[in-house]
């Protein structure tokens, strides 16, 4: 997810107990007061009474109208808001309890193919605030026309159980695993592209609620099946960064998420590889953050001022509070130039996992030149919301409003960034451990990556 999200905010906050719309027309202040103090709890209590028929209509008119009002393209992506309107609003009201009330919510949504506007029940908020992944610890693709295992968390029952990267799904719940994925496929909502829909079908399977079960076949390399029954637990996935000198001399950082921290860790780290002749950044599996670092990263990277691209907004002017006195984004992005910045060759890792402030790093290195990239197409998810909007009722709704256009004027909303150089993934690197993309991407660092202006 990509957000606006920066300590100006946050502070314009504590002098500001609700947004004024001629100081904050964006209600930025008052969304990120919201988070602070959420109306939300972090637990939702058992025996709430299900929504009234009325308050399932608040709660479909504030989702409904916020988006017809304040999505960032007016046009709406070409899509028949108000048709949309008049097909979802019967199926929300007949739905049979709460949690299909707000999945039909969240369908509509999807209706603008934008991974980034959604609506999450009051369940996934309690989850998000408690910053708590239930899990089966496993998440898979289709590769070689198998539903191929590509990575597994060691914390987890499946890797305990012997599940291993490259092996296959045959099975889930006794039902044949393809037939299975299809089923969830056709009941998953539209999103920004193939790939990100097919995040979303793998959540649906693997997360849920805690302790609860599903049983699986898995076939290994040889050929060789096991049955397995996995529990969904809580798992931590603390984000980071990884940082060295590989054994070819060239650099490697590997960012995990676009946050404040992790950033301040990673552009110490850059400090510390100035003098290598060559930096593979790794943003796989990255799944974006705040924006606001991500310039941050970019500016490391550029010795003199640099256009980087537009920003797009509903109104076509900056978002900014106080009369426009302070710009939170601005329509133009530059970056000033920094004498000292990183001069040397950069590649720039990315796969399907690679999104929002992933894809906008990505995307806006590749388009100034200033790096290769290399691996599989990234999600296809960029664009920027500024703050989940409380939903009556009890969810909350995140609606994109900012969107983006790299310098050679491409899009990456619905398309992702293609890589310079293709890197397929393959069972049989999976099954060996082999990270081709990694060697690829040191031997481009060495030869033909461009250099800093």
């Amino acid at each position: 997810m990509l957000r606006f999200v920066r300590p100006l905010v946050l502070a314009a906050a504590l002098l500001l107990a609700a947004g004024c719309s001629i100081l904050d027309p964006y209600n930025m202040i008052a969304r990120q007061w919201a988070e602070q103090s959420p109306q939300t709890p972090d637990v939702v209590p058992a025996g709430v009474p299900p929504l009234s028929a009325e308050a399932r209509e608040r709660a479909f008119d504030f989702v409904w109208n916020t988006i017809n009002e304040h999505y960032h393209d007016p046009n709406l992506n070409g899509v028949d808001w108000r048709a949309v309107r008049d097909r979802y609003r019967p199926l929300a009201m007949a739905a049979p309890d709460d949690d299909a009330f707000w999945d039909v919510l969240d369908r509509m949504t999807g209706e603008l193919r934008d991974s980034h506007t959604r609506v999450e029940s009051p369940k996934r908020v309690a989850l998000r605030k408690r910053d708590e992944l239930i899990s089966l610890g496993f998440t898979f693709m289709p590769i070689e026309d198998r539903l191929a295992v590509v990575a597994v968390n060691p914390e987890s029952d499946a890797w305990w159980g012997g599940l291993r990267p490259g092996m296959t799904l045959v099975s889930v719940d006794g039902e044949p695993a393809a037939a299975a994925y299809q089923r969830l496929m056709a009941d998953t909502r539209f999103d920004s592209t193939d790939r990100s829909r097919n995040l979303r079908v793998v959540r649906r399977l693997i997360t849920g609620e805690p302790d609860t079960s599903v049983a699986f076949t898995f076939e290994r390399s040889d050929g060789s099946r096991f049955d397995t029954v996995l529990k969904r637990r809580k798992l931590t996935a603390h984000p980071g960064i990884v940082q060295r000198i590989l054994p070819s001399g060239v650099a490697y950082l590997r960012i995990t998420q676009w946050t404040f921290t992790v950033v301040g860790r990673a552009l110490t780290a850059l400090e510390g590889m100035q003098k290598a002749p060559g930096l593979v950044i790794d943003l796989r599996g990255n799944p974006g953050g705040s924006v606001y670092t991500v310039n941050q990263m970019l500016e490391r990277f550029f010795t003199r001022p640099t256009e980087l691209g537009r920003a797009t907004t509903r109104s076509g002017e900056p978002v900014s509070l106080f009369f426009g006195a302070v710009e939170i984004i601005r329509l133009h992005r530059r970056v000033p130039g920094d004498p000292n910045a990183y001069r040397g060759p950069v590649v720039v890792l990315v796969d399907a996992l690679s999104a929002s402030g992933s894809e906008l790093f990505a995307g806006t290195m590749q388009a100034a030149g200033r790096a290769l990239v290399v691996g599989q197409p990234s999600c296809g998810c960029l664009l920027g919301f500024l703050g989940y909007a409380y939903v009556p009722g009890g969810a909350e709704l995140a609606y994109s409003e900012v969107g983006f256009i790299m310098s050679n004027g491409k899009h990456i909303e619905g398309e992702g960034v293609i890589p310079d150089e293709v890197v397929p993934l393959t069972l049989a690197d999976l099954r060996v451990g082999r990270d081709r993309t990694l060697e690829r991407a040191q031997e481009l660092v060495r030869t033909a990556a461009p250099r800093a202006r």
